[in-house]
């Protein structure tokens, strides 16, 4: 095989794919990245996988010869970070020598690869019904859902079925939602109609790769399909293939609690108080009280062998003053993915009651907080 690749664009892909390579599966191929080319075609393709994912990106080349090797994805993006020219050649010998050459101004790097006939490649799934799953969303859209949700999900492997964003297709709208069992994050989101519906668990690390990709493509839509085993994401010239995870996800409409009093307060006054009264406490587990008086929050923590943080921050609000205690770090999470200038909705229930955090400007999401134990 040899090709002529430009560095920019190698790069870029290369990145994408490193993170989806793994070293964890106890399979000494998953670590490579598959590259191959056919001849007289005007593109290669570069497949990574940790077996529950994989990630295909076909990039812009010229295929002087065809062929294909397995390259250890982390050592080829740590050597072509460093390259100084544009134009790449990367050449191998025969299929039986999985040695590849890569050259570039002065610079020339051998790497020992694998045969590609030990890649896994693409999982398989029913590429027909992935079609007619097919739903097009905008590419803004599906990143700002998944930002909005991701970070709710739960980390524990005992609750297997909450280790990622349950995605609900329905004819007009798509539902994102994501819980640990303390917290809530729901995202809805309108579509153009289709006959599509479905729903799936998609993996937290696979949301996190979808983003990552989202974050890089400057296309306006991109394709998303809900198998019964596997989720599918298509842009421009990548394609995303996940597992789902298999259980049943709770009830989450049961649990949004009815709010009758709320208070408002712009995000980047919320996230400053709340930071400088989080010295004291330093890690999870401490907690923040909250003493909502008319026309502002009293932000407070203490520790006895530490200290005393109190704060206050300017709020409209106007009931009765109510006192409740907060993980600090789980408020910060869902503000951080809206904008400082916003004002965010709560929504006062009892101390003992989920709470309800919305952005004045989105009103379809919502996030439900458990208070802790005064």
């Amino acid at each position: 095989m040899e090709l002529k690749l430009r560095r920019e664009e190698f790069l870029l892909s290369l990145d994408l794919l490193e993170p989806v390579a793994s070293v964890h599966t106890g399979l000494p191929i998953t670590p490579d990245v598959l590259i191959s080319a056919e001849n007289k075609d005007d593109k290669c393709k570069l497949i990574a996988t940790d077996i529950e994912t994989a990630l295909q990106i076909e990039v812009n080349c010229k295929v002087i010869s065809g062929g294909e090797i397995c390259v250890p994805a982390k050592k080829l993006v740590a050597a072509v970070k460093e390259l100084e020219e544009e134009e790449i050649l990367l050449k191998t010998e025969d299929e039986k020598t999985p040695v590849a050459y890569l050259y570039c101004g002065k610079a020339k790097h051998t790497f020992i690869g694998q045969p590609a006939k030990n890649h896994p490649g693409m999982p398989k799934y029913d590429e027909k019904q992935a079609k007619a799953n097919q739903v097009v969303l905008p590419t803004e859209m599906l990143l700002d859902a998944f930002n909005k949700t991701v970070f709710a999900t739960s980390k524990e492997e005992t609750r297997y079925y909450l280790n990622g964003v349950y995605l609900n297709i329905q004819k007009d709208a798509i539902k994102f939602v994501s819980t640990d069992g303390r917290r809530l994050a729901y995202v809805t989101r309108p579509i153009s109609s289709s006959k599509v519906v479905a729903s799936g668990i998609v993996p937290t690390k696979s949301v996190e790769r979808v983003i990552d990709i989202l974050e890089e493509t400057d296309q306006e839509n991109c394709k998303i399909s809900l198998l019964e085993d596997h989720f599918v994401f298509e842009v421009d010239n990548m394609c995303f293939v996940s597992r789902l995870i298999q259980g049943e996800f709770p009830a989450y409409e049961q649990v949004i609690p009815k709010i009758t009093n709320t208070l408002s307060i712009q995000v980047k006054k919320l996230v400053k108080g709340i930071k400088q009264a989080s010295w004291v406490t330093g890690e999870k587990g401490f907690g923040m009280k909250f003493l909502i008086t008319k026309g502002g929050i009293k932000l407070s923590s203490a520790v006895e062998s530490v200290g005393i943080a109190e704060v206050e921050v300017e709020a409209n609000y106007s009931g009765k003053d109510v006192e409740v205690k907060f993980e600090p770090s789980y408020i910060l999470d869902m503000l951080d993915v809206i904008d400082e200038d916003v004002f965010v909705i709560i929504g006062i229930n009892e101390p003992t009651s989920p709470w309800t955090f919305a952005p004045a400007n989105d009103k379809d999401y919502l996030y439900i907080l458990m208070p802790m134990k005064l």
